[in-house]
């Protein structure tokens, strides 16, 4: 009697055991097909730009799978959106721990340490994002781009190269790596790649103001005007390509077309201190010493360490006779490392 009850008992509580085991897996799958419908409505979201309910919805997956790696990814590149970059790293490094082979997380994250003051962090970010996939061109690139940064031009032009390997149409990455080569004294390849980043992209004038910087250098005037002369026909308000301009002007003897040049720079952008002090040397050839004194003068209001603009001040002084004066800028100028003000003290007592 006492062993059938036994017995009876037993059968009970197996298929109890069984029972439970079975809820518990089900109840698994019913989260994880939640955990997936917060998820893609969160990336629906984002990719709509409605940040705020997309980082509701990534919340909510990440809550029911607190495991969930591509929910905090995605969460990441939400908080980078909205400019929060310690809950972005925070997302970010939690995805790279769920799964350490994956370059793209390594890659987001150096994103965001490269737009803060953490550049080392995201030099080694890149570099693991580029072990784990040589062919991720953006890392590559952005690699390249902290290097040069660095002044390492040579180690910036082998990752730009790498970044156009995977994307021969990558302009941007051509563009710098044109740079690069310029930084180099490797003109003709400078140009030659400044030239491919148009093919690419003929849409961005900045290229073109870099291919005439460097036709300048190469000692090709007429080349470095026809370049700056498309950047500021595609960019009107290119204050920068437009002093550029001027100086190739101005070293072709074209003197009032550099001041013409120099005006309009100035007139884009009257913080512009570069265009002021390059404007007193077009006035200087021009027999304009008291414009060139006081166009120095507003550069060196802008920039009060522009020694250059001190030595010009002092020779334009020297025309109008104020030796003192003359004197006073070319020491300041020299002051501020400009060593070839030195030429000009014979006459300073």
């Amino acid at each position: 009697m006492n062993k059938t009850l036994l017995v009876f008992s037993l059968s009970l509580v197996l298929p109890l055991l069984m029972l439970s085991q079975t809820d518990t897996v089900k109840a698994k799958f019913v989260d994880e097909q939640e955990a997936e419908k917060y998820y893609n409505i969160g990336i629906d979201n984002l990719n709509a730009k409605r940040i705020a309910e997309a980082l509701n919805a990534f919340n909510k997956a990440i809550e029911v799978k607190p495991g969930f790696e591509k929910a905090y990814y995605n969460r990441g590149l939400t908080y980078q959106d909205m400019l929060r970059n310690k809950e972005a790293l925070d997302d970010f490094t939690k995805a790279i721990e769920l799964n350490p082979n994956s370059d793209l997380y390594y890659y987001s994250r150096a994103q965001v340490k490269a737009s803060g003051t953490d550049k080392d962090g995201a030099m080694e970010d890149y570099g693991k994002a580029i072990t784990l996939n040589p062919k991720n061109a953006e890392a590559c690139y952005y690699r390249g781009v902290l290097k040069f940064e660095k002044e390492n031009y040579a180690g910036a032009s082998t990752d730009f190269t790498m970044a156009i390997e995977s994307k021969p149409d990558y302009a941007y990455a051509l563009n710098d790596r044109g740079s690069a080569k310029r930084m180099l004294n490797d003109f003709p390849g400078a140009i030659q790649d400044y030239s491919r980043a148009i093919k690419a992209n003929p849409g961005l004038a900045f290229i073109y103001n870099n291919l005439g910087s460097v036709k300048k250098k190469n000692n090709d005037l007429p080349g470095a005007i026809e370049a700056y002369t498309t950047a500021v026909t595609m960019k009107t308000d290119y204050y920068i390509a437009y002093n550029n301009r001027g100086i190739a002007k101005f070293d072709q003897g074209d003197f009032k077309g550099a001041l013409s040049d120099f005006n309009k720079a100035i007139l884009l952008n009257s913080e512009y201190a570069f265009a002021y002090n390059n404007r007193s040397a077009a006035k200087f050839k021009l027999l304009d010493y008291k414009g060139a004194v006081d166009d120095c003068s507003q550069a060196i209001k802008l920039n009060g360490t522009y020694g250059y603009a001190y030595m010009n001040r002092g020779i334009a002084k020297e025309m109008l006779r104020d030796e003192k004066g003359s004197c006073q800028d070319m020491k300041k100028a020299i002051e501020l490392g400009v060593d070839q003000a030195k030429n000009y003290l014979s006459d300073c007592k």
